[in-house]
This record gives C-alpha cells, sequence and structure tokens, in this order.
C-alpha cells in the first residue's frame, strides 16, 4: 500500500479529549493530524499496538513503524487518498502478502472498516466487482481484494483496520440489509454477503436515527467474526467489549435542544460526516467542529450538539477497553 502514495497535503482536524490531573474532562489536542509512515498521501489519527485495557491506550503512530497493518489485537485509523491509474490496479510487488500474479491483490489479517469520502473506486474480490462512491461503507473481512480508482479524480477514504489477536472468536452473526442508514458492502469468503442499509437501525424519540454497520461482538480474534447482532435502541457500549461501528444522526430540529451528556467506558473514532456540531464537556467551552472533523474521544463525559441547518451525521467506531486484555 506504501507504493499507492500521491504526493498531496492532508488538513485532517483531529481534537483528542482526556482527562486533566483532577480527572476532569479537557481538550488534550486539537490540530492538524501528522502525515503517516505510509507517506503524505495518508494521515494517521489513532494507533493501538493491541485492545485497550484503558481509555488512555494509543496515541501517535509510533516512529520506526514500518507495516501498515496493526499487530495483532492492534487496531490503527488513516486516511487515504489513492491516485487515479486510468483505472489500472497498482501494488507493491516485494510483500508478500500480495498476489504476484494479480497486481494489488492481497489478503490481511484484519477486519477493515471503510468509508469512501470522495471519489470512485471499485472494490475487486476473487469473485466479485464491487463499485464504490462517496459515503459508501465497507467492513472488509480478511478477504483476498484489490482497489482500483475509478474516472480522473483521486478516492479518499477512511480506513480503520482491527488486527486479529489471541482467543475465540465468537462466530458470525450474519449480515443483511433494511431500509435505512449508507449502503453497506459486507465481504465473506471470496465475494459479498451483504450490499444495502444494514438490517439494524434505531429513531429515539426526539428523532436521532442510529444506525449499526458493524459489531464484532468481542476483542477480534478472526476476520470472520461479528455481524449484525441486536441491541437495544441507543445501546452505546460494544457487545461483548469489542468494537462497534455505528452512525448517528442528529437532525436539526435539536439544536436548540439541551445536549444529552453521556459517558461510556470507551474511545471513540469520531467523524463528523455532514453538518456542523458543538462537542461539549462538562465545564468546558464547546468545540466548534465541521464536515471532515474527527475526533479521538476517550471515556469523558460528553455531548454532541447540532449548530447547523441540516442534520448532523457522526461516523463513530467505538472500541470497548479492558475485556481479552492482560
Amino acid at each position: 500500500m506504501g507504493h499507492y502514495g500521491w504526493k498531496m497535503a492532508f488538513t485532517n482536524r483531529r481534537v483528542v479529549t482526556g482527562h486533566d490531573g483532577a480527572g476532569a474532562p479537557v481538550i488534550a489536542c486539537d490540530g492538524q493530524a501528522d502525515s503517516s509512515f505510509l507517506g503524505r498521501s495518508t494521515s494517521s489519527m489513532w494507533f493501538l499496538r493491541q485492545h485497550p485495557a484503558t481509555v488512555d491506550d494509543g496515541g501517535d503512530e509510533p516512529g520506526g513503524t514500518t507495516d501498515f497493518v496493526p499487530p495483532p489485537g492492534g487496531i490503527s485509523w488513516r486516511f487515504f487518498t489513492l491516485k487515479p491509474a486510468g483505472e489500472r490496479p497498482i501494488g507493491p510487488l516485494d510483500d508478500p502478502r500480495f498476489d504476484r500474479d494479480r497486481v494489488g491483490f492481497h489478503a490481511t489479517a484484519t477486519i477493515d472498516f471503510i468509508e469512501i469520502i470522495s471519489g470512485r473506486i471499485r472494490l475487486e474480490l476473487n469473485d466479485h466487482r464491487v463499485e464504490l462512491g462517496a459515503g459508501d461503507c465497507v467492513v472488509q473481512r480478511g478477504t483476498w481484494h484489490r482497489w482500483i480508482v475509478l474516472g480522473d479524480e483521486p478516492c479518499r477514504f477512511s480506513a480503520v483496520m482491527l488486527g486479529v489477536g489471541a482467543g475465540d472468536g465468537p462466530g458470525f452473526a450474519g449480515a443483511s440489509t433494511g431500509a435505512v442508514g449508507p449502503r453497506r458492502v459486507v465481504t465473506d469468503g471470496d465475494g459479498v454477503c451483504a450490499d444495502g442499509p444494514p438490517a439494524t437501525a434505531s429513531r429515539s424519540e426526539r428523532g436521532v436515527v442510529t444506525t449499526e454497520l458493524w459489531h464484532t461482538l468481542a476483542p477480534v480474534a478472526s476476520p470472520l467474526q461479528g455481524g449484525d447482532a441486536p441491541v437495544a435502541a441507543m445501546q452505546l457500549d460494544p457487545p461483548g467489549g469489542g468494537v462497534t461501528w455505528k452512525q448517528v444522526t442528529i437532525p436539526s430540529a435539536m439544536a436548540e435542544q439541551a445536549a444529552m451528556m453521556h459517558r461510556t467506558p470507551t474511545i471513540d473514532f469520531v467523524r463528523v460526516a455532514t453538518g456542523t456540531a458543538d462537542l461539549e464537556l462538562p465545564g468546558r467551552p464547546p468545540t466548534h467542529l465541521a464536515a471532515g472533523d474527527c475526533v479521538i474521544q476517550r471515556g469523558t463525559e460528553h455531548a454532541w450538539r447540532n449548530t447547523g441547518d441540516e442534520p448532523l451525521t457522526l461516523s463513530a467506531v467505538m472500541i470497548g477497553v479492558g475485556v481479552g486484555t492482560r
């Protein structure tokens, strides 16, 4: 993947929450994310060497990192931009995870949460081809695959990679399609087992729509685990202490209502997909966010407020802490 680089500057804003010496919630940092070791076409948002034991685990990508795949049990969040190449496949020739006879085809021991931000791209599997555009999501489960940019514009996407660690996976809970939420493609073996809005979604009395994109149901021990497990409406903690991927849409009608303060024992990777928001912490001035801004929310009491005239949509990967760790 390092050979996919395209020299361009990233402007990802990254806000990281934390706690001060007295335990009060604070904004620990607020600024532009650094480029990844993979090149200026990649920015690194957060890196965990293993499934977290506490909300304070993780940080910037370590110096000396040379592998785009996180270590067993580890988790990375990066943004990639792939340049157009005349709809030809590209990829390294010196990485054993890549097929020498089929350029660009590779498989990794990971579950990957991919969200297309701009441009068009084709996901090619052994027995399936899927064209994707802005807003489409992919749950890529250790499958042989490659990416080919379509058209004349670069494709930009967010990628959370969950490394397979030790332990017993809870098995596959299944994946099916519903009527609410973004398009979600789930890979399975050589092909695709679901393509359409996820089957599980809920709407609160105040009109907040929560779409469940994936639950690993435990810390990741197999790329094939997880699925569309039923959860209670507005359940936030990941089932089994694993990893949950949600999309939450807050209507503009709630802009003047009191935001709901809450706290979860999780590390959350949050991207503002559409709209504008205030991230509110107790006793602190609000932090204003716009579409494209990202937050690493680390177990603090907080609230999200829609501050615009359109729906606010948040894409959130929530990582349970303290389960399956030593």
